[in-house]
């Protein structure tokens, strides 16, 4: 990677149009493979050393990189890798908090006049359809090789070599475009 180059276009964006494309692929997408290419068996190493034998640490790698593409699709990153840990210090933050919050749901007070709250199943039915109807729309939204992708890895439920292989691929780029519909999907939650 340059060392100068700070993931960002002349416009301070992400943005196809603002980058140079060379060989297929845009700067942005390049920088952000080779940051991956360096930083990611790092970040697996600090995973590894701090999550429990049941997590796999490339999955809080992978979800690094997808939170770092979305952020740098938003505002210029001078030191993305600085940020990047950030973000993975963010996530097992994150993971710890959720495990309290989930272990919370279990207690129920003893005593006289204390029923446990029941939350209408309508209210959830409705809000899944929500979800699902704005999921099928971001997925509608993505372009077709990013989406043809995601599809084989999170429902035909291939490994990142088998995607490879089976589109003549390298594993970074389905990598890639694994993070890039992601980062878009999440985007597009986050709008419903």
């Amino acid at each position: 990677m340059p060392p100068n180059r700070d993931f960002r276009s002349p416009t301070g964006r992400l943005n196809a149009e603002d980058s140079s494309v060379a060989e297929g692929k845009s700067a942005i997408e390049e920088d952000i493979e080779s940051l991956f290419r360096k930083e990611a068996p790092r970040l697996a190493r600090y995973f590894r050393a701090r999550l429990r034998d049941g997590d796999d640490p490339g999955d809080f790698v992978q979800e690094s990189f997808v939170r770092l593409v979305g952020s740098l699709a938003q505002r210029a990153m001078p030191t993305p890798g600085a940020y990047l840990q950030r973000i993975a210090r963010n996530l097992l933050y994150d993971r710890g908090k959720r495990a309290e919050v989930r272990l919370a749901s279990f207690h129920v007070p003893i005593g006289e006049g204390c029923e446990p709250a029941v939350s209408p199943d309508q209210h959830h039915g409705i809000e899944a359809e929500d979800v699902m109807r704005a999921y099928r729309r971001a997925l509608a939204e993505l372009p077709d090789r990013t989406r043809e992708v995601f599809l084989l890895h999170r429902v035909e439920e291939l490994a990142y070599r088998e995607i490879g292989e089976k589109l003549g691929i390298s594993i970074p780029t389905v990598q890639y475009h694994v993070a890039r519909a992601l980062a878009h999907i999440d985007a597009a939650l986050e709008r419903e």
